[in-house]
């Protein structure tokens, strides 16, 4: 699914190569354009966390193994 906006202003929808008219679609097939719109900014947006999120762990690996680094482990038996 893409969306474009033409030199006279019309947003169009590119959906399995045919372009629509989004003025033209019936209510139901606008409001599924609008449901996946909103679906595509949650998956970036939960995207984006776990990148922050695997960031942030990657870090505190790095903290541990600079802390570990110091400290002698115990012997095995």
């Amino acid at each position: 699914m893409e969306e474009k906006i033409d030199d006279t202003n019309k947003q169009k929808l590119k959906f399995n190569n045919s372009e629509y008219l989004l003025d033209d679609l019936p209510k139901e097939a606008k409001q599924l354009v609008i449901g996946l719109r909103t679906a595509d900014a949650q998956t970036k947006m939960y995207e984006d966390t776990l990148k922050l999120i695997a960031l942030g762990k990657n870090k505190m690996i790095e903290d541990l193994k600079s802390i570990l680094d110091k400290i002698k482990p115990i012997e095995n038996v």
